[in-house]
């Protein structure tokens, strides 16, 4: 499902900065070749500099992820398949028939729990080892995050540089008015770039990010959870009731079919 919120919010970026380029004069002004090589070309060195490549490849795949919403099912989904295992477990005689399920549920990672309970005698083992692959997922989202919001300190300062780049050619200009236009036209526009840039992209994706992490790690908690629950053969009543624990609300999840 796509992020609402991201599109809402790319829109309502996209006709502020449309409006702001159509005043007259704007326009030529604003998106100053030079300003935009400055900020953009700038921070993205800086940014070169400071990053491994696979880490911006990586931050690169999190920007599609925040955009489609990172494809995660929704915590009713998830309790209503994780019920649903478990009514399947209680009459085919245990976790050892949950092994052919599919592994397209979250991306694989439901399938993966299960075949670590399967391999583990005990569920604290299982946790342990499902709890290291959460860890890593949460540690590499973070780092994703760190990413847009070093590109969003960094926009503006290249900003302020082409700023000052831009005074300085005014300075150097007053005796030929001709020349005050371009210098004035870097100067304006590099500050105007690096901070929408800033405020307008890399902040919010960064948040995004950070906001889908958190998600992520409630919807696999709950897998985590549901099949461990499964694997101490608990009652189906009881694993709903842990289900409806991570819901919102005084809800409780949808009861799978029989």
């Amino acid at each position: 499902m796509p992020n609402l919120s991201l599109a809402l919010g790319g829109v309502a970026s996209a006709a502020i900065l449309a409006w702001s380029l159509l005043q007259p004069g704007a326009g030529r002004n604003i998106l100053d070749i030079h300003g935009l090589i400055v900020v953009l070309g700038g921070a993205a060195a800086a940014l070169l500099i400071s990053t491994p490549a696979a880490q911006l490849f990586s931050a690169a795949r999190a920007f599609g992820w925040a955009v489609g919403a990172g494809q995660l099912p929704s915590p009713e989904a998830v309790a209503a398949e994780v019920l649903r295992l478990s009514k399947r477990a209680q009459a085919e005689g245990g976790l050892l028939a949950l092994r052919a399920e599919s592994d397209e549920f979250a991306g694989g990672f439901l399938k993966r729990a299960i075949e670590a309970a399967a391999a583990c005698n005990e569920t604290d083992a299982a946790r342990d080892i499902l709890q290291l692959e959460l860890r890593r997922r949460r540690i590499a989202r973070q780092e994703d995050a760190n990413v847009f919001r070093t590109l969003g300190m960094l926009a503006p300062m290249f900003g302020l540089m082409g700023t000052l780049l831009g005074m300085l050619k005014v300075l150097t200009s007053m005796s030929e008015p001709a020349r005050l236009g371009p210098a004035m036209a870097l100067a304006l526009s590099s500050a105007f770039v690096g901070i929408g840039a800033a405020n307008f992209v890399c902040v919010p994706i960064a948040g995004q990010i950070r906001l889908l992490s958190i998600r992520e790690t409630l919807v696999l908690e709950m897998m985590i959870d549901g099949v461990l629950a499964i694997a101490s053969n608990r009652p189906t009543y009881e694993v709903e009731l842990r289900m409806g624990a991570y819901l919102s609300g005084a809800g409780t999840p949808a009861r799978a079919e029989a």
